[in-house]
């Protein structure tokens, strides 16, 4: 439960303010190699996470892996980063972030172009600043789309299993165990299929709980103030 919820919070915030940050950067069609941006930060996303997962064993690799290397010619010393108990949550947050950005900031993409523009003509008549317009327009009139992004990437964090499955098979020392590689390893390893079907109750509650949050404390996006 503690992985689970660690991942969860700090996937889904660290993905959506990188994923919001990344869509107003190339907002702008205008702009040189925005399009190839857009589809290279995107193309993680469409790709298999079994996959992906294997790319980052290389990257994490102790001895030949690239982050160990670039520590290394920095003059550190290369870390254990999927063996290490401390680092290695940390190590699959990262990944997560990564695998994510793409869409989110899609989904931000979308947002942005479906907001009137005579409101921010409005806002610099008024004086006011890209700062002023982007925490007085933007982040308001995208509340409907974070919403819909923080209902989602709660379920899909919450339903983390292929990387931890491919990566560290839930350790070192559990140190990455989640609830649903919980529930695979009960039902399908030890054959306790009564105990991991409880915890697969167990987990829909959770989920249901914090979307009833969401939907309720949310507001989706209605009634906004932007004056």
């Amino acid at each position: 439960m503690q992985n689970t919820f660690i991942y969860v919070v700090f996937t889904v915030f660290m993905t959506l303010i990188l994923g919001f940050v990344l869509a107003l950067a190339l907002n702008s069609a205008a702009l040189w190699g925005t399009r190839f941006f857009r589809g290279f930060i995107y193309l993680p996303y469409v790709t298999s996470m079994v996959s992906m997962s294997m790319v980052w064993l290389w990257l994490y690799d102790p001895t030949n892996g690239v982050f160990n290397v670039i520590l290394e010619a920095l003059g550190f010393e290369a870390r254990q980063w999927l063996y290490d108990e401390k680092l290695a949550l940390g190590a699959m947050i990262v990944m997560g972030v990564w695998k994510g950005v793409g869409y989110y900031m899609t989904l931000y993409l979308a947002g942005l172009n479906n907001i009137p523009s005579y409101l921010y003509e409005a806002a610099s008549i008024d004086g006011a600043g890209y700062l002023q317009k982007v925490f007085r327009i933007t982040i308001p009139m995208l509340r409907p789309v974070t919403f819909f992004i923080v209902i989602t990437g709660v379920i899909n964090a919450f339903n983390v299993f292929e990387q931890v499955n491919v990566m560290t098979g839930g350790g070192p020392m559990n140190a990455t165990t989640t609830i649903v590689h919980q529930i695979y390893t009960r039902a399908f390893t030890e054959y306790r299929m009564g105990y991991g079907a409880a915890e697969a109750v167990f987990l829909l509650l959770i989920i249901l709980i914090f979307t009833l949050l969401n939907f309720r404390y949310g507001n989706q996006g209605q009634d906004l103030d932007i004056g």
